[in-house]
């Protein structure tokens, strides 16, 4: 036997305090007057013998119950191994908090189940034990070591959160605060399949326990995606939204109620059917009719999980679409006709000798018109334009300096070109594919009349190019390169009617130049997952001084930020925690309306089972627990770190010593 705490054996010493007061106080004589002396003698003897035994008796039981209970505040116990932990121990106890912990088990959600698990595991160790208390918020407040009573009202304290960690990031966070010789780690969750990435364990500096509170939910439809068929919705169409839904369970479900709320309006967008574990998009028409912010959410009905059920979306509709004409000579008259019916789009035209290099930002599309040289400066501002999102059409001189032009575009990584031919060509071939020309004729047909071209220049096609307009002869008259950000447009002829009928031929002319301004390489981002996208790109608004960007919705606050450019880099931390519209602000006007929702990652609802775990860890070390009420947790804690306790055994023994004493004080007379 062994002593967990064996300075209190010193306390044994007060054993000679009942054995001093019963050899004082029983050593008095008293007087007794008795009427005939004849028997005295022997009631005497008689008497003598009986409280001499009654008093030994007594003495015994208070010796034996006060050595009892300095034992039981030794702690004394049995090693059940070599390695039994003794002195001040540092517990870490995780307690999962994300939305799958709001699953019930028997009518309990499960948070409240876990919160009793770790109430029980933090009361089942000493006062002098030094305690983590974690969740999947990572608050500051929980990555350092407090009290038992602290520990207490920090789990009290816990809530349901958006955040999701992963379990080795967990196991890794608390092993940065678990030092000294004893410390030990509790991790209480549902142990979802999606988080629970913890596998074959081999590390020996912490005691790692896995406790597993899990549902039986095995039905779940999450949504998980939305965006636009088209890179960019278009004003005055009717622009494609596309839905994707997930089945995470092994049954089929069938009509299953969509909507879409836009414009303060939720209209059904239909029932829909999903096969077990599988996924369907839906298309849904939505029509665009004014410029700005356009906010939309779209809703199912599934019930119990219900986070996933909501997808909050936001997108912006310039309010005017604005293009730089760069001109060598006279401006293009087909170009400014061509702005000036289109409501929304404006047309600026600059000389080259008037170029102000800093506002190309500030334009959408670039159109470089009958320019005979491209000098260096403006290869080099063009390029940084295009690589940050810019995009350039091409449409070269009759005369062009070929040398110069190819610099510029071997700098972009696009074909460069070879040389003017005089010969009449006919295009042939429009790649519909293309968002320039897609969803732009309803069919190809003969009756649709193309370009034709009495020069042209030829290229040295390259792999980066592809071709938007082909020749019957398969050269191309309109190609597009990707760099950066950004596109290149490079058209084979120039853009005047004495060379190009291009600017005479609406059906191809006016949908390419309004499109051209629309490209984007990449879609617009229409909303953000809590959590998961914590750096968010925008675009800067301000020119020039100090930029200080805010964003507002249920929370108002100052993300941390970066001003590259064109572009913001702000970075939203934890600070965003429930889904839903936020305001971008700067100097107090609103710029933006972001999107944000809770992460998917928890959609899935298969759970690991205690035989799983063990199987994926494949270390008897992990202590893989399944208990329920307060005294196996005792149990189990006490035999773990102690092996078997003896404490309450000798606490009930001076009990019963005491209760010994007053049966033989109450029960043998005097």
């Amino acid at each position: 036997m062994q002593f967990l705490f064996p300075s209190f054996l010193w306390a044994l010493l007060a054993l000679a305090i009942p054995v001093i007061i019963h050899l004082f106080y029983f050593r008095k004589f008293k007087k007794v007057y008795f009427t005939n002396l004849r028997f005295l003698k022997e009631i005497k003897q008689e008497t003598s013998s009986r409280n001499k035994l009654k008093n030994l008796l007594i003495l015994l039981m208070r010796c034996l119950a006060l050595a009892a209970l300095v034992f039981a505040f030794a702690q004394p116990f049995i090693p059940t191994k070599d390695d039994v932990k003794k002195g001040e121990k540092i517990v870490s106890v995780f307690v999962d908090n994300s939305f799958s912990m709001n699953s019930e088990k028997e009518n309990i959600p499960l948070l409240d189940l876990a919160k009793e698990r770790a109430t029980k595991i933090v009361s089942a160790y000493s006062e002098e034990d030094r305690f983590q208390i974690l969740t999947n918020d990572f608050e500051g407040k929980h990555l350092r070591l407090v009290s038992k009573e602290e520990a207490l009202g920090f789990i009290d304290e816990i809530n349901i959160s958006p955040a999701s960690q992963p379990i080795s990031k967990v196991i890794a966070r608390q092993k940065q605060i678990l030092r000294g010789d004893n410390p030990i780690a509790y991790v209480i969750s549902d142990f979802q399949k999606s988080i629970a990435d913890i596998k074959s364990w081999n590390d020996s500096t912490f005691e790692l326990n896995l406790l597993p509170v899990q549902h039986s939910i095995q039905k779940n439809i999450s949504i998980d995606s939305v965006w636009f068929v088209a890179p960019t919705p278009i004003l005055n169409q009717t622009n494609l939204l596309v839905i994707k839904l997930t089945n995470h369970s092994d049954d089929a479900v069938e009509e299953v109620k969509a909507s879409i709320w836009k414009d303060n309006q939720e209209k059904p967008i239909g029932l829909i059917n999903i096969d077990a574990r599988s996924s369907k998009t839906d298309t849904v028409p939505i029509s665009i009719l004014k410029t700005g912010i356009h906010e939309a959410e779209i809703r199912i009905n599934d019930f119990p999980v219900q986070f996933d059920d909501k997808y909050h979306i936001s997108f912006l509709v310039k309010e005017n679409v604005k293009a730089l004409a760069l001109n060598q000579g006279l401006e293009n008259k087909y170009l400014n006709a061509l702005f000036k019916g289109i409501g929304y789009f404006t047309l600026e035209n600059q000389n080259l000798t008037q170029i102000q290099f800093q506002k190309f930002k500030d334009y959408d599309l670039i159109i470089l018109n009958d320019i005979k040289t491209i000098s260096s400066g403006l290869s080099q501002e063009l390029a940084k334009y295009i690589e940050t999102g810019g995009k350039v059409l091409v449409m070269p001189a009759i005369d062009a300096d070929i040398p110069t032009y190819n610099s510029f575009l071997n700098a972009l990584s696009a074909s460069p070109i070879s040389k003017l031919e005089k010969t009449e060509k006919v295009v042939s071939e429009i790649n519909t594919r293309d968002f320039v020309f897609s969803d732009v004729y309803e069919s190809i047909n003969a009756n649709l009349r193309l370009p034709t071209t009495k020069s042209n220049y030829s290229f040295i096609k390259s792999g980066a190019s592809q071709n938007l307009l082909t020749y019957r002869d398969g050269n191309p008259f309109l190609l597009k390169s990707i760099k950066g950000e950004g596109q290149l447009f490079v058209c084979a002829a120039p853009l005047s009617n004495d060379y190009n009928d291009l600017v005479s031929n609406a059906e191809v002319f006016v949908p390419m130049i309004y499109k051209m301004a629309l490209a984007k390489n990449n879609p617009s981002k229409l909303a953000y997952f809590i959590g998961k996208d914590k750096l968010i790109e925008v675009e800067n608004k301000k020119e020039t001084g100090e930029t200080v960007y805010k964003l507002k919705g249920k929370t108002e606050f100052i993300p941390s930020q970066l001003s590259l450019g064109k572009k913001v880099i702000l970075d939203v931390k934890n600070q965003i925690i429930n889904d839903g519209f936020y305001d971008l602000i700067l100097d107090k006007e609103p710029l933006e309306k972001l999107a944000f929702n809770y992460n998917r990652i928890e959609a899935n609802l298969d759970l690991y089972t205690k035989s799983e775990l063990a199987n994926v860890i494949k270390n008897d070390a992990v202590n893989i627990l399944d208990f329920e009420g307060q005294e196996g947790i005792n149990e189990f804690i006490g035999e773990k770190d102690q092996g078997i306790v003896l404490w309450k055994w000798f606490l009930i023994a001076a009990l019963l010593f005491l209760l010994l004493e007053i049966l033989l004080i109450r029960l043998l007379k005097n």
